[in-house]
């Protein structure tokens, strides 16, 4: 199977689409683990802390990005987590609750590897071109994924 690594926005709504070469299982572990997903999540150049993180319906994955010369208060609300195949969550933490979004992220097995499905769905088009104004918001998701990529590819625990 080739590459696959798509995106498209759809008014509101920005769509991801990757196939990664690791199997659904692991794939899920580095996206639900803070010991994995303090390795790859957020764009270049930023880091993050977790301060807790539970991934089951209805608890929260609370944490810090650091970049762009500050820190970034996140908080993650899981509405939906279905191992191995799907996660639904509500994210906040910016300075202004128009700029949440939901998300929701479908691992699916193809051929030993995992296609990855990110749908971010936000409050309005006009919300995403301010983000993307802002700080990148289009490109820093593609610059997430590409860490994900090469962390599943160079990681040794594998």
């Amino acid at each position: 199977m080739s590459s696959y690594n798509t995106f498209r926005q759809e008014g509101n709504t920005l769509i991801h689409t990757r196939i990664f070469d690791a199997p659904r299982e692991l794939v899920w572990e580095v996206w639900t683990t803070p010991e994995h997903i303090r390795e790859w999540w957020g764009p270049d150049g930023f880091s993050l802390t977790t301060k807790s993180m539970t991934v089951e319906s209805g608890k929260t994955w609370d944490f810090i990005m650091h970049g762009m010369g500050r820190d970034w208060d996140n908080r993650i609300e899981y509405v939906e987590v279905k191992k191995p195949s799907l996660l639904t969550y509500r994210h906040s933490g910016a300075e202004s609750e128009e700029y949440n979004f939901t998300v929701s992220v479908f691992f699916e097995e193809v051929e030993g590897k995992t296609l990855v499905t990110m749908k971010s769905v936000f409050k309005s088009k006009a919300i995403i071109d301010e983000l993307n104004r802002k700080v990148n918001a289009i490109e820093g998701g593609k610059q997430t994924l590409n860490r994900l990529e090469k962390y599943l590819k160079n990681s040794s625990w594998q």
